[in-house]
């Protein structure tokens, strides 16, 4: 079995500054780093800081997310790793955690979610689940995104679609077939998570990854490795089937490849402990004395069995379950083995319904049910509640709130079911009442059947009092009083007084860009006792819009109406014009004064709410940059500068610009590029006519440089003034994230007295006579604010120089390290094992070299030359291309064929 991809675990007890001491050095390294750093950070990150591959980086990682030390967050659909420093002991901490903008539905987990290496000519594998944690369904596309056409044409469905419903989980599954004749690249690609429907505003979502195609070659695996396999063979597309409260039994087998005995034991850590049983073959201890195992004993080339028993809960919920299988080796506990097994279990659908009754028997108000809904199986299920009459006459209305119940496994819901009678002549005069009788239906809306679809129930319409029998009578000497008013209304009526009968406008909404304004109508009753009407107009808020207007009539229409108006029984009066012309909400009302009574309106009347709609803004239909990364150039001179970002932009509607402006800030809200101004009141300016044109009133501009400086991120924004503006813009949109990189770091020259030193540097010493100091020197290419270090010392130093570095007089080793970390944090470094010792012939009591193999123990009588003078093979040539001639100084070889250990040129150990 190989390790997989993806590992989340559970971190355990955190990290200690004790703890960190005694890791090992690989784990301290990237332990120390982490510490560093207050963000997480990717596997690649960490491969690259440790020199490593990915997964000997890998397992690194897992050990210390194992031991609690390093916890793993999922960014953004992506999987990265951070220290873990402030757990307290006993607590379990959730180390995967989703970072979701706030108020985001969806919630996406990709597997695997880094960067993945395939041989050419196999197949590689994306699963994607999505969860929905929004409050209605969705209809969600995944698909690879087209600017990835390689990865579209290896993939046999590259695009695919999601319907889920509230809390609700899905997957989809990319397979990619890489052909033989696949080019060994690096090869980017991105994963779009689009729900354009449903969550406009929230999607889409990308998750960008690389895959990586290598030689088609058979990879080698060590064959001592131990194995092991799991029947039944189970997938995410065919899982093992458990009925609810079952039990699935799975045989592990194991295989011991190696030349030890070895124990095995099996961990699942993905369910709860009491749904998890292992159980290992018993063995014999003693004579009679059988005990059980807590591993399976294994000799060399011996296979054994593992049983593993999955029990889940009765109540546990219907679904896909995929628990990791771990098998541990006590031999190579670092090994990791891991597997992963598939099993469903089945849904019950077991649903009781009754219906409870609150208020049966009713008088004037009417009739309250209850229907309680249990769920007794491990699905989650939504029910329609309708109430629907069964009598010929539908003398009642029906209310059920709520109407769709939404029932999770072993919960109860109900909802109340009102019932009113509304047509009175039906109710009974006497008796016992009248029996209206109704059922309530259910439906499941995933149509999966129902034990009880239908609950009968009746409502009791009780009798009217006997009091109501004199409303009869109430009724007859009412018609009486009616007909005598009538009468008194008729011959002794007040005069009549003016009576508006209509007030409104012609158009409930009006275009301010048309230069409208808002005109009236009317229509007063006898218009012959009119002596004025007063006019007067109010935004929404009750703000005066116009000045009051009042006309005058005295049983004539006045000049100012007369084109507008018509006088008879009827004053009636059409598209009269107002002041009303700035866009907005009005409200307008009339008064109407009678000749007798002018200073009391004798009608009042006010219209419904008119619009002026404003002229709409200009529309920015593009502002983006050239292209999203730019890099670090250097210019004829030497001198290093950032590339100028370039961004492009159209507008409509150019003749009612007045002002652009453009500024660039930081993801973190700081201003990193100046605010740039262009006027566009008279057209396109000076500073723009290069890059910019003008066609159908339409502003494109292309390749306007910004004020972009030095190395960073930029997000730029645009905010457009028109003429009306005053201190807010109209319109403001923003760019994606534009990346300026620094140039690459490079070592040029290091240098030990002025040669290019091996990676061990031997120095031999003499204890009489000091050693020189070696003269170090350097030279650095790189962008301008790069920092530039010679460890251990003396720490800072300019990109080029040269200093003396003392030796050692005493026999040890050091280790010299140029160091170039950029504004990004990238390093680059060059190392060098500066090696003191003794020369053979020395008294000191300092250990000697090793000899080669079969050499005589001969010691030179005279000390080898100075470290300073790099060694030459015997039998190479100086670069004058002459012979050199032994020097009178070094030792002599012991043997004419072979070199002593003094003779021999440094080398790694």
């Amino acid at each position: 079995m190989t390790a997989t991809n993806s590992r989340i675990t559970d971190s355990k007890l955190g990290l200690s500054m004790a703890d960190v001491l005694i890791l090992p050095p690989q784990q301290r390294k990237i332990v120390q780093w982490l510490i560093k750093r207050p963000d997480s950070v990717t596997l690649a990150q960490v491969s690259i800081h440790l020199d490593l591959n990915q997964q000997a980086t890998l397992a690194l990682l897992d050990k210390l997310v194992e031991e609690g030390f390093v916890q793993q967050v999922l960014t953004s659909g992506e999987v990265k790793y951070r220290v873990n420093l402030a757990a307290k002991r006993g607590i379990q901490q959730q180390n995967i955690q989703q970072t979701l903008a706030p108020g985001n539905p969806l919630a996406i987990i990709f597997n695997p979610s880094g960067d993945y290496a395939v041989q050419a000519g196999a197949k590689f594998e994306l699963n994607i689940t999505v969860t929905n944690k929004g409050v209605e369904s969705a209809l969600i596309d995944i698909f690879i995104d087209e600017l990835s056409p390689q990865l579209i044409q290896w993939c046999d469905a590259p695009k695919q679609r999601l319907a889920l419903s509230p809390n609700s989980v899905g997957e989809v599954l990319f397979e990619f077939h890489v052909p033989v004749t696949a080019i060994p690249s690096t090869y980017n690609y991105s994963i779009v998570v689009d729900a354009p429907l449903h969550y406009p505003e929230d999607t889409p979502i990308r998750h960008g990854a690389k895959i990586q195609v290598l030689p088609a070659i058979e990879t080698v695996v060590r064959v001592s490795d131990p194995t092991f396999s799991l029947l039944p063979l189970t997938s995410s597309r065919s899982p093992a089937k458990i009925l609810p409260g079952g039990i699935l039994q799975v045989n592990v087998n194991v295989h011991n490849r190696s030349d030890r005995v070895d124990r095995f034991r099996l961990s699942c850590l993905d369910l709860p402990e009491e749904w998890v049983s292992i159980r290992y073959p018993e063995g014999l201890e003693t004579a009679g004395l059988v005990i059980p195992n807590m591993g399976l004993n294994l000799n060399p080339g011996e296979k054994g069995e593992i049983l593993l028993q999955f029990q889940p809960s009765l109540g546990a919920n219907a679904g896909l379950y995929y628990p990791s299988i771990r098998l541990y080796s006590a031999n190579n506990p670092d090994l990791m083995l891991l597997d992963v097994i598939y099993w469903e279990i089945l849904p019950s659908y077991l649903l009781n319904a009754e219906m409870l009754i609150v208020v049966n028997r009713v008088r004037r108000k009417g009739g309250t049910f209850e229907v309680k809904l249990t769920n007794a199986g491990n699905t989650v299920r939504e029910i329609a509640c309708e109430a629907v009459p069964i009598d010929e006459d539908k003398v009642c209305t029906y209310v059920t709130s709520p109407a769709l119940l939404r029932v999770l496994p072993g919960e109860k819901v109900s909802t109340k079911v009102t019932v009113v009678p509304v047509k009175w002549w039906y109710r009974p005069m006497f008796g016992a009442g009248r029996l209206l009788n109704f059922r309530i239906e259910l439906v499941d809306q995933q149509q999966i059947p129902l034990p009880n679809p239908a609950l009968p129930g009746s409502l009791i319409w009780e009798p009217r009092p006997w009091w109501q029998f004199l409303l009869v009578l109430l009724t007859v000497i009412g018609s009486v009083a009616a007909i005598a008013f009538l009468i008194w209304l008729w011959l002794f009526r007040p005069l009549a007084t003016p009576k508006i009968l209509q007030f409104l406008s012609s158009d409930a909404t009006y275009q301010a860009s048309n230069g409208e304004f808002i005109r009236l109508s009317w229509q007063i009753r006898h218009p012959k006792k009119l002596q004025t009407i007063s006019l007067s107009g109010l935004f929404a808020d009750g703000t005066a819009a116009v000045q009051p207007v009042v006309y005058t009539f005295n049983g004539k229409i006045p000049a100012e109406l007369q084109q507008f108006c018509q006088i008879g029984a009827v004053l009636t009066c059409a598209n009269v014009p107002t002041d009303a012309r700035k866009s907005g909400d009005y409200i307008f009302q009339m008064q109407a004064f009678a000749n007798d009574n002018p200073d009391l309106p004798a009608d009042t009347i006010k219209t419904n709410t008119i619009k002026i709609i404003p002229i709409p803004p200009p529309q920015l239909l593009q502002f983006s940059p050239t292209q999203s990364v730019y890099q670090e150039v250097k210019n004829s001179d030497a001198k290093i500068r950032s590339d100028t970002i370039r961004l492009n932009w159209t507008i409509n509607d150019l003749n009612r610009l007045k002002e652009l402006r453009i500024i660039g800030r930081s993801p973190e809200n700081l201003v990193n590029s100046p605010q740039q101004t262009y006027n566009v009141s008279q057209g396109i300016p000076d500073t723009l006519k290069t890059f910019c044109t003008q066609q159908d009133n339409q502003l494109n501009c292309r390749n306007v440089p910004a004020d972009n400086r030095g190395v960073g991120d930029y997000i730029f924004e645009i905010q457009v003034f028109t003429k009306t503006d005053t201190d807010k813009p109209s319109i403001s949109q923003k760019t994606d994230l534009v990346k300026v990189q620094p140039l690459p770091s490079k070592i040029i020259e290091f240098k030990i007295n002025d040669n290019n030193p091996l990676p061990k540097y031997p120095i031999v010493i003499n204890p009489l006579k000091p050693n020189k100091p070696l003269n170090l020197s350097w030279k650095i290419e790189g962008s301008n604010n790069i920092k530039v270090e010679l460890l251990p010392a003396p720490g800072d130093i300019p990109r080029n120089g040269t200093i003396p570095y003392p030796v050692n007089q005493q026999p040890g080793s050091e280790i010299i390290t140029l160091q170039v970390t950029n504004s990004t944090g990238e390093k680059v470094s060059r190392s060098v094992t500066i090696e003191t010792f003794l020369p053979p012939n020395s008294t000191t009591n300092q250990p000697q070299l090793p000899q080669l193999e079969g050499a005589k123990p001969q010691i030179p009588a005279i000390p080898p030359p100075p470290a300073t003078q790099p060694t030459q093979p015997p039998g190479t040539s100086s670069s004058s291309g002459k012979n050199t001639s032994p020097n009178p100084n070094s030792p002599t070889p012991s043997q004419p064929d072979k070199l002593s250990p003094l003779e021999l040129p440094p080398g790694f150990d």
